[in-house]
């Protein structure tokens, strides 16, 4: 507690620094998500999140970000007396992003306290890898940790008609305890990540992004035990954007491998996912129905694959296809509300069984700029 309440008198102070001639610009977001999934061999996970945040920006040279937010999560197995219910904050996340060069290089200081869910029942981990299958993708993926520390560099170069992005970040996870009523703590490894990324138009009405990460993370301790099998990560991400008049098409694909099992958070607390393969493609199509309405149609298909092992073949783990409409208003110009609507089914592997599954997400996004 005494680390959260110096972590936010901290961001306090820096969102009411600089001089008095700078111009300080804010947004604030405030959102609310509910969903539901249910697997046909019985077990049932539905979660009620409700994220907030606010944005500064001081001159040209500083942007603060402070973000939390309220979970709470029912988590129910195959046996219909099996219930597990965890409400709580999330993670209180803060991140400095200081213009060095502006619009050319930006150094980036961020950090977590744990604030959030982090332990949970011992019941509850046979079902974990399951509930957090890349397949279903939670509106909050990680709950709560033992927060963090980190930073980095990110630029921009101007290359012809075409913008270069590229960025290398530190991450430095603090240990802490992920069942409950055990001694033992998880220290999950430090990471480094590298990014580069193109983007600029194609023609009057295109537009392409492309963008890697390559992140390497040291082992993880369990109990003062060190793990085995911790790898990089690569990710690969696409995107086109094409104008038609005013309604504006976005086709979009990304990748993501993971080179060995990882301990990691995730929407229903700790679990160990083995090394795999993510490949999902989606698009969505931006219509305006008026100056200060439109409306959104999406959809997005995901096929994953992992490996018991490093010397495994991957095979499929599962897959989904989840389909959605966006509607957002302009309430005046400097407010705005969003509201957002899916529905996913697909199936996910247990064992060598695929088991059906299906579910529904809701949630609004009230955006306001003093």
């Amino acid at each position: 507690m005494t680390r959260a309440l110096l972590f936010l008198s901290a961001a306090a102070w820096l969102l009411g620094a600089g001089p008095a001639s700078a111009q300080v610009t804010s947004r604030i977001r405030a959102s609310g998500f509910y969903e539901r999934y249910t697997f046909d061999s019985g077990p049932r996970i539905s979660e009620l999140t409700v994220p907030v945040g606010v944005d500064v920006s001081v001159g040209r040279y500083l942007d603060v970000t402070l973000s939390t937010g309220f979970v709470a999560l029912d988590l129910r197995g195959d046996d219909p007396a099996f219930e597990e219910k965890l409400s709580g904050a999330l993670d209180t996340e803060l991140r400095l992003g200081v213009n060095l060069i502006p619009g050319r290089l930006i150094a980036i200081v961020n950090g977590a306290v744990p604030t959030g869910i982090k332990s949970v029942d011992t019941g509850d981990v046979a079902i974990l890898v399951a509930l957090s299958s890349d397949v279903i993708g939670f509106a909050v993926p990680t709950v709560g940790s033992g927060g963090t520390v980190g930073g980095g560099l990110v630029g921009a170069l101007p290359l012809g008609k075409f913008a270069l992005g590229l960025g290398a970040t530190y991450s430095y996870p603090l240990s802490y305890q992920p069942l409950v009523g055990s001694a033992d703590e998880v220290k999950p490894g430090s990471e480094v990540r590298a990014r580069a990324g193109i983007e600029g138009p194609l023609a009057r009405q295109t537009y392409l992004r492309v963008a890697g990460v390559f992140a390497w993370r040291d082992k993880d301790e369990l109990g003062g035990v060190t793990q085995p099998g911790v790898g990089s990560r690569l990710i690969g991400y696409v995107e086109l954007g094409q104008g038609f008049g005013n309604t504006q098409l976005t086709v979009y694909g990304f990748d993501v491998y993971r080179g060995g099992p990882r301990t990691e958070g995730t929407g229903v607390g700790l679990a160990v996912l083995p090394k795999g393969n993510l490949l999902a493609g989606g698009f969505r199509v931006s219509i305006p129905v008026s100056q200060s309405f439109s409306v959104a149609p999406r959809a997005e298909y995901r096929y994953a694959t992992a490996a018991p092992d490093t010397a495994s073949a991957l095979e499929k783990s599962g897959s989904s296809f989840r389909v959605g409409l966006d509607l957002r208003q302009v309430i005046t110009p400097k407010v705005s509300l969003a509201l957002a609507g899916s529905g996913v089914f697909g199936d996910v592997m247990q064992g060598t069984t695929a088991v059906d599954f299906s579910g529904f997400r809701a949630g609004l996004v009230l955006e306001v700029r003093p």
